[in-house]
């Protein structure tokens, strides 16, 4: 399994990430995080599977004292490079891949957070996928309404349609990958930013 920065940087010509910084240097991170306030800070390693649980994640960063703070306790706890991300905003939504021994490369998309975990509100087609296609995943989306403003909140489907349709293309062609899940893509009034991203590879299955 890729560490959230290995995978990003895997993906990084198909999905948009939050703009981050990976840096042992805290005040490199420092001068990163003034300009981007709030911020989550991740502790980088191959090691940390499940990093909300590990203490490896730390949200809504928004001050000086603060940040040093944690970045300090990073690393004197996991000894590896910290992530310093833009913290953002939106309607959380799951997208990613796997290999169907029967169909090949497969997209999923869904509604992220509770909703992949409790609901598995999630849908899937064969990759590559047609725009009609992604159309046609979100009207089977059980809490589709989410993403047709529900709530008042406006979710810009064309930017989601676009980075699901290029995902799918990538995914149908590319090689060394086993799985991907990148959760949460947040979804945003204008366009949509990945936060975090997991990929795994044929070489860490063997």
């Amino acid at each position: 399994m890729l560490n959230v920065w290995d995978s990003q940087r895997f993906l990084q010509d198909v999905i948009p990430f939050a703009p981050a910084i990976v840096t042992r240097d805290p005040e490199k991170g420092l001068q990163f995080a003034r300009q981007h306030y709030p911020v989550v800070l991740k502790a980088i390693s191959d090691e940390i599977v499940h990093k909300s649980d590990s203490g490896a994640v730390v949200l809504n960063v928004d001050s000086d004292d603060r940040f040093l703070d944690e970045f300090y306790r990073m690393l004197d706890r996991f000894h590896s490079p910290v992530m310093v991300q833009k913290q953002v905003s939106g309607v959380e939504v799951f997208l990613g891949a796997k290999r169907d021994p029967q169909f090949g490369p497969v997209v999923l998309f869904g509604l992220g957070g509770i909703f992949v975990e409790v609901y598995r509100d999630v849908v899937a087609r064969a990759a590559p996928i047609a725009p009609e296609d992604f159309d046609e995943m979100v009207l089977d989306l059980k809490g589709r309404k989410i993403l047709q403003g529900a709530r008042g909140k406006r979710v810009d489907l064309e930017a989601l349609r676009d980075i699901v349709v290029r995902f799918s293309r990538f995914v149908a062609t590319a090689e060394g990958w086993e799985e991907i899940d990148v959760n949460p893509l947040m979804a945003l009034p204008d366009g949509a930013l990945a936060v975090d991203a997991r990929v795994v590879t044929r070489d860490s299955r063997a």
